[in-house]
């Protein structure tokens, strides 16, 4: 590995650390499934995990237009938490108490389902079961939070604020409140991804590399015909689990749009280093800015910081990689803020990866108009590593016909639709508007700098908070 603080993009760190990548034939020929899924990541693969279990002998193929692992979930920090983009008082206003709940409750069920799968296969992604913990750096972001508990309070989950002990112990220095989530996971998620593809294969579903779709026609009543630069394969369902990649192919393309984050990783960090920190290393922290920055330690102490403003990419190669370069230039100085102890510290890995979002900032899960069983999983507004789960066990109860999916906010055939043109230039002024009030709050709103951290010892967790009970 190299020092990538300022070098183009690397693989992210999970493949390097993987140090493989498993090969997947590509599609050829003519061919025909009961199910096609396009998208060989998280939502695709458990998605065909949870159909092929409740239907066995379907004829199932995963259509991936990379590698496995190569988008958005393997580009991820792992952190699998509950929790949606759209907050929970517009949640409530926008539907109602019951469906907010509803909605929150499925954040929660996701992460249990995931942990579900890799216990039972035996997954090799360094899970671990470690606290979520969001912190308030100004007094604004603080009360943002008071009135975010104060509604799940209304809905029935109570969580407690932090002591100002326990909030260092569990993000670090320079905070001013915070709370954690106790029903999280942090996972390794390629290898997550390559465990779940190898569980996928052993129920007999058919995954296909290097297999982009680039058209997709009705062909009868009811079967779609979807064409790659080799191949045509025909199949009675077809599931769009493709996310921010899915370019023409996006049957939504007035309400959802592409945005791009962007991770670094360092070297190993050594026992001493990981004490200066003042943060004892467990779960993952992420502040409460509009452009929030989230962190976690991996197994061997290297610390994944991701966040910075998002992107709205172009499609041109050269302003893109200046945007991008921009930005981890950026959050590069902005870790380094956070945790002087990693100013010298190389940063072995920097990338980027494509996810979906909405205005309102919730997904749309939900049937494709005008292409009768075809339908669509995505624009997880960056919380698909616990929605998309949950979405694929629906998915398989929705084949058998019983489902409750109608309470959920982002099962709808639209999100808010807007011109492309105009949803495209309205996204790129609001994300730098969301970015300039960052800056205000910051000036203004009289931020804690972080103090001089405290050599922290590892911890066990604490009953500072009230785990969250589930009902599935």
């Amino acid at each position: 590995m190299v020092d990538a603080t300022r070098c183009l993009d690397t693989a992210p760190i999970w493949v390097q650390l993987a140090g493989y990548v498993p090969n997947e034939p590509r599609l050829s020929g003519t061919s025909r499934a009961d199910l096609v899924i396009v998208g060989g990541g998280l939502s695709g693969l458990a998605t065909a995990y949870f159909v092929a279990k409740a239907w066995p002998g379907m004829k199932i193929a995963i259509l991936e237009a990379g590698r496995i692992g190569g988008g958005a979930t393997g580009g991820s920090t792992g952190i699998v938490g509950p929790g949606l983009k759209m907050s929970i008082r517009r949640l409530r206003k926008t539907y109602g108490d019951q469906i907010a709940r509803v909605a929150f409750e499925a954040s929660q069920q996701g992460v249990n389902l995931l942990r579900e799968i890799i216990y039972a296969e035996q997954i090799d992604c360094d899970a671990r079961d470690e606290p979520h913990t969001l912190a308030a750096i100004t007094p604004r972001q603080r009360d943002r939070m008071a009135a975010h508990l104060a509604d799940l309070d209304s809905l029935g989950y109570t969580i407690d604020w932090l002591s100002e002990d326990e909030l260092v112990r569990r993000a670090g220095p320079g905070y001013a409140a915070g709370f954690s989530y106790d029903n999280v996971l942090l996972v390794d998620p390629y290898r997550l991804v390559i465990g779940l593809a190898k569980a996928v294969r052993e129920l007999g579903v058919d995954i296909h590399e290097h297999s982009r779709v680039l058209e997709m026609r009705t062909t009868g009543s009811t079967a779609t015909t979807l064409s790659t630069t080799s191949a045509d394969i025909t199949a009675d369902r077809v599931l769009l689990a493709m996310d921010g990649y899915s370019g023409k192919l996006e049957p939504f393309r007035r309400s959802v749009i592409p945005i791009r984050a962007h991770v670094l990783a360092t070297a190993p960090l050594t026992d001493q280093q990981s004490a200066e920190l003042g943060w004892n290393g467990r779960g993952g922290i992420i502040d409460q800015r509009n452009y929030f920055n989230y962190y976690r330690m991996t197994a061997d102490q290297r610390l994944v910081f991701g966040g910075g403003p998002v992107v709205v990419p172009t499609g041109d190669p050269v302003p893109d990689s200046r945007s991008a370069d921009a930005v981890q230039v950026r959050l590069r100085r902005e870790m380094a803020a956070r945790f002087p102890v990693l100013r010298d510290i190389p940063v072995v890995a920097r990338w980027k990866s494509l996810a979906g979002s909405t205005e309102d900032r919730l997904p749309i899960v939900a049937g494709v108009p005008g292409m009768p069983g075809v339908h669509y999983a995505g624009a997880w507004c960056g919380h698909g590593l616990s929605l998309s789960v949950h979405s694929a066990w629906r998915f398989s109860e929705l084949l058998w016909g019983q489902t409750d999916s109608h309470l959920l906010p982002w099962t709808k055939s639209r999100g808010i639709a807007l011109p492309r043109p105009a949803l495209e230039l309205g996204s790129r002024l609001y994300v730098r508007l969301l970015d300039l009030a960052d800056k205000y709050d910051v000036r203004t709103g009289a931020a804690r700098t972080p103090a001089e951290p405290r050599v922290i010892q590892p911890a066990e967790s604490s009953t500072a908070t009230r785990r969250m009970e589930v009902v599935r």
